[in-house]
């Protein structure tokens, strides 16, 4: 994890211990998922482990895995809410997500990064199945190349606030430098707040020893 702070390699630690244990927790709800489809608490579990991971990514700067998560998200909700049904090609679909979501942890694991597979075409292929309208086929694996990408992520203030004016005897670098480290600041309290809802959700879970 080179140019990357102790603190900032503390905080990417925590977060992979964190999604890997409620990746762990997930597959165990996918099995009784197939065997009881409609579980309100099953499907809001799956919900609430995907909202997790997305929202320490976008912290995190992690754009692959936070689009892929995002579009899960909006599948799920609508599971949860019960907006549609859980079919076997929506199975097939979270499974998908599941594995990517695995392989891109595993490159930030590695090298702090997350790696050079973008899987663009699962995240259109989960975008498309979120506007489905009931009844209409989910879409299914295609070649790559052929696929859409999905709309760029547009980075914006972690506090919805425009940076302070730049001040005429201040050069540009020392006043990038500045708003840098206190984003960089900003955004790990809030991913450690994120982190931490994530285990409150999950009460018995036990954090594994680094």
């Amino acid at each position: 994890m080179d140019n990357i702070t102790t603190e900032d390699q503390e905080t990417i630690r925590e977060f992979l211990v964190e999604s890997h244990e409620n990746l762990s927790r997930l597959d165990q709800d996918l099995v009784e998922l197939e065997k009881h489809p409609n579980d309100a608490n099953l499907l809001g579990s799956i919900f609430r482990t995907i909202h997790t991971i997305k929202g320490a990514c976008g912290f995190l700067a992690f754009s692959v895995l936070e689009a892929i998560t995002h579009q899960a998200e909006t599948l799920l909700s609508q599971l949860r809410d019960g907006q549609r049904e859980l079919t076997p090609a929506l199975v097939s679909l979270i499974l998908e997500t599941v594995d990517a979501t695995r392989k891109v942890l595993a490159a930030i694991e590695t090298s702090g990064k997350e790696g050079t597979e973008r899987f663009e075409e699962l995240t259109e292929r989960l975008r498309v199945a979120a506007q489905l309208t009931t009844g209409r086929e989910v879409p299914a694996a295609s070649n790559p190349s052929s696929a859409a990408a999905p709309p760029a992520l547009v980075a914006q203030p972690a506090d919805g606030k425009s940076s302070p004016p730049l001040r005429e005897d201040e050069p540009l670098e020392k006043e990038e430098e500045r708003t840098n480290k206190k984003e960089g600041e900003r955004q790990r309290r809030r991913c450690r707040a994120v982190l931490g809802c994530g285990r409150r959700k999950h009460p018995g879970r036990r954090r594994t020893a680094g």
